[in-house]
């Protein structure tokens, strides 16, 4: 498939538009076609936090209705038809993505709405947002003796940046990058655990453009969820190894590959 360009600027909210108070709540995108697409973040409770008299269901609604309205205008008309709409704004300048088919295309804006429309984490509730499966696989690398802080040692390392506002949840080097994703589908929201699922596919992407020659696993939690069919697939296009957790045998085939990429193969979990 051929690889298409898209621009996208940031769509922002002012609840007094002759005041400079304002929140980003999503990017619009322009595609080589001419058709525009909207995407609104994930979560929009910062919106009524700075303007509580809006309606999260109407701003929602723009979602399917200002793609029509903007559909082959230039950036330059948008943005001017955006300010008319009054209390919005379409950013001046444009970014830009390269994607082949809409599983990366949507993988892509995912990574532009967490940088530029997504409200940071505090510090403080980091770690109880991390999965459980993390947490297993953390608590699991420990005992084995692997995981640590230095990259150069072969050690499994935790949240290492690969890339342009991309971290890899975990990651090895031993004259191959190896890098480790994990999704939890036990827990949250569909709608949160697809747009999980896209991020670590992004996550994949950068690691196999930084390094070509990368190893990338994906493992997997939730073998009754019925999002784990479509999750295996996408995770199959981005990684080279799919591991189920549930499964013995898939969780006796990683640590065997990672025991080796360590050179600690010989550790055994303590009972």
């Amino acid at each position: 498939m051929t690889r298409q360009i898209a621009h996208y600027g940031v769509l922002s909210h002012y609840p007094q538009p002759n005041r400079t108070e304002h929140v980003h709540i999503g990017i619009a995108v322009f595609l080589a076609d001419g058709s525009v697409r909207v995407h609104f973040g994930h979560d929009l409770r910062k919106l009524q936090a700075i303007d509580p008299q809006v309606k999260l269901d109407a701003v929602r609604s723009w979602e399917a209705g200002l793609p029509r309205l903007l559909e082959g205008q230039t950036h330059a008309a948008a943005a001017a038809f955006v300010k008319s709409l009054g209390q919005w704004s379409l950013s001046d300048t444009l970014g830009r993505f390269a994607y082949t088919g809409e599983e990366e295309y949507l993988a892509r804006v995912t990574a532009a709405l967490h940088s530029l429309v997504s409200t940071p984490a505090k510090p403080s509730r980091e770690r109880g947002e991390v999965s459980r499966l993390h947490i297993d696989l953390k608590t699991t690398f420990t005992a084995k003796g692997w995981l640590g802080k230095d990259i150069t040692k072969h050690e499994i390392v935790e949240r290492y940046p690969i890339g342009p506002m991309t971290t890899a949840e975990f990651a090895l080097q031993n004259g191959r990058l190896h890098v480790i994703e994990s999704l939890d589908l036990r827990t949250s929201t569909p709608s949160a655990k697809r747009q999980d699922a896209r991020a670590k596919a992004l996550v994949f992407d950068m690691a196999k453009q930084s390094a070509a020659d990368s190893a990338r696993y994906s493992i997997l939690a939730g073998v009754g969820s019925p999002l784990m069919g479509d999750a295996k697939a996408l995770m199959s296009r981005y990684s080279e190894h799919v591991f189920t957790w549930e499964s013995a045998q898939d969780m006796s085939e990683l640590m065997n590959i990672l025991g080796a990429a360590t050179g600690k193969p010989g550790l055994s979990l303590p009972h």
